[in-house]
């Protein structure tokens, strides 16, 4: 763990940024940015972003340092353990293990302290200023005994008629297995609704922003160590087998970059985990 936020300089935050991130420096006994120490670019816009959010950078696991066989050879990385409907076709790309491996350091912390809950954010996330105004009045909805909650993901923001028609499918053919979906994974795969800004958590991708409370946190190590699971996949795989209160919120507070439009030439670098 290094390099609290610190002022850089940037323009204040937008009042309705300010008043959310306020609301979070309260709500969670520790924030964390993943971030690369070599990703000096983001690191910058993240502070930029979050200005007056009280976050810690987590210092990533970087892909150029690990060796495959090695990680197997230590016993910290078996994608064998990995349900056929949770993994690649082929091995995990490096970047995704060191991905995989900066999240579950911050369960280790997490347990290790006690903490709560914890918010999880990466350092290419982007805030919806015009979103933030209900975050406060969201988490208030979360019930007792909560353990994970999605603030942004990609997958299953709206459910329609044609996810509600595929997912018959998979519930029909899934006693059969014909599809690679549990019977239990298949009923699962959508947001189910919950309170006005709360869903069910479904299958959702992206873990650029979530929370996670000691209970979670405790679940999500156990089952990846080993890692054997994408960090999103690892949520997911807990979340459709049913082993986890997740949710969803709705709207999402927090994008990523190559959602909201920035990406490589639109004034942010190529992708650190892929290649």
């Amino acid at each position: 763990m290094s390099d609290r936020a610190i002022d850089s300089g940037a323009a204040a935050p937008s009042p309705a940024a300010a008043r959310a991130f306020h609301f979070l420096n309260g709500w969670a006994d520790r924030i964390f940015v993943v971030s690369l120490p070599r990703a000096a670019e983001r690191r910058q816009r993240a502070r930029d972003r979050l200005a007056g959010l009280d976050f810690r950078f987590l210092d990533a696991v970087d892909k150029l340092d690990l060796d495959r066989e090695k990680l197997r050879a230590q016993g910290i990385y078996d994608e064998r353990r990995t349900p056929r409907a949770f993994r690649h076709r082929a091995d995990m790309p490096l970047g995704h293990v060191g991905c995989s491996l900066s999240h579950r350091a911050i369960y280790e912390e997490v347990v290790k302290n006690g903490w709560r809950r914890v918010l999880v954010l990466e350092d290419d996330v982007v805030p919806h200023p015009g979103a933030l105004d209900l975050l406060p009045a969201t988490l208030g909805q979360l019930p007792e005994g909560w353990e994970l909650c999605y603030l942004g993901y990609l997958g299953n923001d709206s459910v329609t008629a044609k996810a509600r028609l595929k997912r018959a499918f998979y519930v029909a053919l899934a006693p059969l297995r014909l599809v690679r979906w549990s019977p239990g994974e298949a009923l699962r795969l959508l947001p189910r609704p919950f309170s006005p800004n709360l869903r069910r958590a479904g299958r959702h991708l992206c873990t650029h922003a979530y929370a996670v409370t000691l209970e979670g946190a405790r679940k999500l190590l156990a089952a990846q160590t080993p890692v054997a699971f994408n960090s999103d996949q690892l949520l997911a795989f807990l979340v459709l087998r049913g082993r986890l209160d997740a949710y969803a919120t709705h709207p999402v507070f927090f994008d990523q970059e190559s959602l909201a439009g920035i990406g490589p030439g639109c004034g942010a670098p190529a992708s650190y985990i892929h290649g």
